[in-house]
């Protein structure tokens, strides 16, 4: 009996050897969680299988286990589905200067270069790093250009309703914003990527407004931002045209907004960018944009509550709807999407009835912010931005009724002292009682 059982240990032992052996040649994991928590998102599998060429990944972190333990843990499950990405520890107290040429000046930060571009990142997680990434293998290869030499609000500027804000972020983004005069160039540079066109004060000449529909016979993508003077045959191309008046809305006093004037936006279920707004968009003075003709393929991007409309009076003491004047009832668009097939690919145009709420005051409001990215990436072909959502799995959050949690602080605050001290006494009682 004593050969068997030492034939079956050896047996398994032999079976133990041989799964390590297996594991060391087979990588594979199970994620049993309920949200997939301890595997990459869908999105940034997505992500990964677009990049091609080396990615490194330079963590600068001082010589500490458990941070680079995990640090290394996240990156090996990128590397599982990109072997491409190489994963490199620098302690800066060991290389000062090269931290001080790469201007590293807290732990942990990662450096991430890719395709001769660089992106760091100072917190380590999926979101962040996925982030990071979307934004190197950005197709940044033409320019976003601002209309100018009409008082357009500039992507330069720094006055109160100029867009300097929301083109240093996207600058922070990787893209190249310049301005554009018109009158001065003559045409739209071939490497113009976006045209933006945001709130001119004057018209655009017979010839300025030619050369821009010309761009947008080439097949060029535009952002309208309908402030200011509206070019009537920029308009009649795109089959549009605007209610009369300003946009009022009753749920701006919901939000703590004091003005009526400022327009709730909502996305559009089932619009391309519905997925990226988890908040409202707050834009003042607002006109809604209407679609005239199927020249193109229409769908709203954004649009009012049902308490609002276009207020074509004066904005002094009580205002109300007044059908007879032109006033419609919301909802109402505020953003239109614009698309058409041009020599076999997709042209985009946006056109939204507002500058002010990527301006330099109210860009920080709501999901302005968001909005007017998700304009730019849509926009440039850059969708894989879009669609990152937070990556928040939903079972790392308990979610218990009152009663439950009572119970539980009950249990913990009263229950297992009591156990403790009822335990502490029997021992005692058995002893004495020994």
């Amino acid at each position: 009996m004593k050969w068997r059982h030492r034939l079956l240990q050896l047996l398994v032992l032999l079976c133990l050897g041989l799964g390590l052996y297996a594991s060391s040649l087979y990588q594979h994991r199970w994620d049993w969680s309920q949200q997939g928590r301890n595997q990459l998102h869908p999105q940034t599998l997505a992500l990964l299988k677009q990049l091609h060429g080396p990615l490194q990944v330079t963590a600068f972190v001082h010589d500490l286990p458990l941070q680079r333990a995990a640090i290394a843990t996240l990156l090996e499950k990128y590397r599982q589905h990109y072997p491409q990405l190489q994963l490199e520890f620098i302690d800066p107290s060991q290389q000062p200067e090269l931290a001080r040429t790469l201007d590293i000046q807290h732990t942990p930060q990662l450096l991430l270069e890719y395709n001769h571009r660089q992106e760091r990142i100072s917190s380590v997680n999926e979101q962040l790093l996925t982030e990071a990434i979307a934004r190197l293998n950005l197709d940044v290869q033409g320019w976003i250009a601002g209309l100018a030499g009409h008082g357009e609000a500039s992507l330069d500027g720094k006055r109160n309703f100029d867009l300097g804000a929301f083109g240093a972020l996207l600058r922070d983004k990787s893209y190249q914003v310049i301005s554009l005069d018109l009158s001065s160039t003559g045409q739209v540079p071939d490497n113009v990527q976006l045209l933006v066109l945001a709130a001119p004060a004057t018209p655009l000449s017979d010839d300025e407004a030619a050369i821009l529909l010309n761009y947008l016979e080439g097949g060029g993508a535009l952002l309208w931002l309908a402030d200011g003077e509206i070019s009537r045959p920029l308009s009649d191309y795109l089959g549009i045209s605007f209610l009369p008046g300003i946009i009022v809305d009753a749920a701006a006093a919901d939000l703590g907004m004091d003005s009526p004037a400022i327009a709730i936006g909502k996305a559009v279920t089932n619009s391309p960018l519905n997925k990226t707004l988890a908040a409202a968009v707050f834009l003042p003075h607002a006109r809604a944009p209407e679609i005239m003709a199927d020249k193109w393929t229409a769908a709203p991007l954004l649009r009012t509550g049902a308490r609002s409309w276009n207020e074509t009076g004066a904005l002094k003491g009580s205002i109300s709807h007044d059908p007879l004047a032109g006033e419609q009832r919301g909802p109402l668009n505020l953003a239109l999407a614009l698309t058409r097939n041009r020599d076999g690919q997709e042209q985009k145009v946006v056109v939204v009835g507002d500058a002010d709420f990527l301006s330099n005051s109210f860009i920080g409001n709501g999901a302005n912010r968001d909005f007017g990215l998700a304009l730019a990436h849509w926009l440039s072909g850059n969708q894989q931005l879009i669609e990152l959502p937070e990556f928040t799995p939903a079972d790392q959050q308990l979610r218990w009724k009152p009663a439950t949690m009572a119970a539980v602080a009950g249990i913990f605050i009263f229950g297992i002292p009591l156990l403790l001290v009822a335990t502490g006494l029997l021992i005692s009682w058995r002893r004495r009682k020994a």
